[in-house]
């Protein structure tokens, strides 16, 4: 690995509950923490982490690897590194880290360290993309806010919005903070819905960065699902279709046995005849939220079978 590399990217964005030491400021602790943790061989240290006072505990940097200790000693070379991850999340952290090489994956969730200004430290040093292991509904929440917030500070260049454009910023950060106080389906709802509108907006902004591609991974999952649903509610259309024919025929078997499940189910179909439109729509949301049916399938499920 290049030394220019990594003593570019090295700094205290790194730590948390610890000191960072570069290369031109490494204290006498480094001894110590080389005779426990380091290497016997590789002595080009480039950057360390004390987080003990007497080095101890720590991380040190070279051009070849990283050598660490928090609780047991532990090292991986650079040209290893198979894939770095955040994962969303854990109890007490934002994000904890994982780094995957070819012989071993070792999980970070200390306070020493800034898990997240850590591994992005290390996907700049290695030219190679975070992996982040969160629901797309996570992704939605998490991602959405860095690019509305990286337009805002003209992270993107020569990019210039007009008034309706400012506008829908703003609606996005309404529906984004009304997103988070949502919970279980009309929170996924909200998200499935924000997530297609916001990637649409960025397109037109003609935006692309990694923050776009992950949420371009979260709609990639919402379309799949859609899919799924589809097919569902296809594989339901024939079977009423079927069943309405037979009973237009005589045969009365299969409406016997669904008008037997949904009594099992407790749906009143007496109750329901003499409800108006609106006290149907509501009574079916509540059933549909009593079986774990979102929104999004249950407007599929009027548009399939009418209203």
């Amino acid at each position: 690995m290049e030394k220019e590399i990594i003593l570019e990217n090295l700094d205290e964005s790194i730590v948390n509950e610890a000191t960072f030491y570069s290369q031109q400021n490494i204290p006498s602790q480094i001894s110590q923490a080389l005779y426990l943790y380091g290497s016997t061989t590789d002595y080009q240290v480039l950057g360390f982490i004390d987080a003990s006072g007497d080095g101890s505990k720590g991380m040190i940097f070279t051009d070849q690897g990283i050598y660490f200790c928090f609780k047991e000693p532990h090292s991986f070379l650079y040209e290893d590194i198979e894939e770095v991850v955040l994962i969303k999340k854990e109890e007490g952290f934002d994000f904890y880290a994982k780094i995957k090489t070819k012989a071993n994956t070792f999980v970070f969730k200390n306070k020493y360290l800034n898990l997240k200004g850590f591994i992005e430290c290390l996907s700049e040093i290695l030219e190679m993309p975070v992996h982040y292991e969160m629901s797309a509904y996570e992704k939605v929440e998490y991602f959405v806010p860095i690019v509305l917030n990286d337009i805002k500070d003209d992270v993107y260049e020569d990019l210039e919005l007009d008034d309706q454009q400012y506008q829908q910023i703003k609606d996005i950060e309404n529906e984004l903070q009304m997103t988070k106080e949502l919970k279980d389906l009309d929170y996924q709802d909200e998200c499935r819905a924000l997530c297609r509108y916001c990637l649409d907006f960025f397109e037109n902004l003609g935006l692309e960065s990694d923050e776009i591609d992950a949420l371009n991974e979260a709609q990639a999952f919402f379309d799949q699902q859609d899919s799924q649903e589809n097919q569902q509610l296809e594989g339901a259309k024939r079977f009423v279709d079927e069943m309405m024919e037979n009973y237009k025929n005589g045969d009365t078997g299969m409406y016997d046995q669904m008008k037997s499940t949904m009594g099992n189910l407790g749906i009143d179909e007496e109750k329901l005849k003499n409800m108006s439109q609106e006290e149907v729509d509501q009574y079916v949301q509540d059933m549909c939220k009593k079986f774990g049916i979102s929104q999004s399938l249950f407007d599929k499920l009027k548009d399939k079978f009418g209203r």
